[in-house]
């Protein structure tokens, strides 16, 4: 028997080992391919979960209160009209469905509950724009459970606080002490300034601020809800001797009692107007015919230079020139939209961070979720509404 080792051919191994390193490179270009696909797939899975939480899912369900008939009729018209306009542009800009579920509340309570009842439990919306103030203080304490914020349209008489309602338009606490600063300073005569008011909750609320924001002396007339009877307010009225006279008035009774009271006081008496002669300008020229009758008056209002890239699309939408208000249902949506979120709270979280130009001016929300105005000085002159100043943007 032979001691001697077996004879081991060096190219063998070297080949064996060549097979061996070029199987390991195969199995880890196989393994890293199989990563890659892992990591994609996962990647896409990341991408895909996030466009439907932290964006708008394809479809959504928006509800809408607004007053479509009665004294509101025309500024609600145009505040949704604005609403369907940004509808439109936001569903291009985006690639994602929006429905509007539109309730008409009259600008009455009642009506307002029970389309928020509605829009809440049997068409289930996904959020929701409501408009008028008096709907508000029906819908406020159960909107406090709604799994997400609400969009207001006009202000709210009662209920600004730091909480899930965004106000679109302008804030109590910083109009009627602007107004009442600017009116203070004028030169006409306030010897025996007179204060009339509707009885209503958002005329009600804008006449307290401003109120007591004008501490001068003044007399105030509460007028009455019944229309027939606003001719023996006017006589009223007329028998104090007014210099000057502020109407805190809903549209079509503010227009009713300047024409009875036309017929009753001196021609150089200032009239001077909260914003509802803008909303109801129609009511106006309807019962005095034109508003040469008075030239001279002044009114706030909130507004913001012509943003053409909105008429624009308004025109396109809807058919003709922007009404007063319709900006703001523009911006209400889009602010609204833009900062959806499936997360109520961080829906909140977003709109309170707001700051960008929008159809209405510069949208901002202060403390309370309320958008800081613009606030022009109006004039009636040779008929027509001219503005006459700019108050500070605070």
């Amino acid at each position: 028997m032979s001691n001697q080792s077996p004879i081991i051919n060096p190219l063998s191994i070297n080949q064996t080992a060549i097979q061996k390193r070029n199987k390991l490179k195969i199995m880890n270009k196989k393994n890293i391919g199989i990563l890659a696909i892992i990591v994609i797939v996962i990647i896409a899975a990341i991408g895909f979960n996030n466009r439907n939480t932290a964006h708008n899912p394809e479809t959504l369900k928006i509800g809408v209160i607004a007053p479509l008939s009665g004294d509101f009729g025309a500024v609600g018209e145009n505040f949704v009209n604005g609403i369907k306009t940004a509808k439109v542009a936001y569903e291009k800009k985006t690639g994602n469905t929006v429905e509007l579920v539109i309730e008409n509340d009259g600008g009455e309570a009642t009506k307002g509950l029970s389309a928020f009842k509605k829009l809440s439990e049997v068409d289930k919306v996904d959020g929701m724009i409501n408009t008028f103030t008096s709907t508000m203080d029906a819908i406020y304490t159960p909107s406090q459970t709604l799994p997400y914020p609400i969009m207001m349209g006009f202000f709210q008489a009662n209920n600004s606080l730091d909480d899930n309602v965004f106000q679109i338009t302008l804030r109590n606490d910083g109009v009627w002490n602007k107004y009442a600063d600017y009116l203070k300073k004028t030169d006409f005569d306030k010897s025996n300034l007179v204060i009339v008011r509707s009885i209503d909750s958002a005329q009600d609320s804008m006449a307290k601020d401003f109120e007591k924001n004008y501490g001068d002396k003044f007399t105030e007339v509460t007028a009455s809800s019944d229309k027939e009877a606003l001719k023996t307010d006017a006589a009223k009225i007329a028998g104090l001797k007014p210099t000057a006279i502020v109407f805190f008035m809903t549209p079509e009774n503010g227009a009713i009692l300047t024409k009875e009271l036309l017929q009753l006081i001196p021609k150089n008496t200032q009239l001077i107007y909260d914003i509802q002669i803008n909303t109801g300008i129609q009511y106006y020229k309807d019962q005095l015919g034109d508003l040469n009758k008075i030239n001279g008056a002044i009114t706030i209002v909130p507004e913001a230079e012509a943003n053409q890239k909105f008429i624009s699309e308004y025109k396109a939408v809807i058919g003709k020139d922007p009404g007063f208000t319709s900006d703001f249902g523009y911006d209400a949506f889009m602010v609204y939209m833009e900062n959806y979120n499936k997360d109520k709270g961080a829906w909140i979280s977003s709109l309170k961070e707001t700051d960008k130009a929008g159809a209405s001016g510069q949208l901002k929300f202060d403390s309370k979720g309320v958008v800081i105005p613009n606030l022009t000085i109006k004039k009636v002159e040779g008929g027509e509404m001219k503005v006459v100043e700019r108050l500070p943007f605070n």
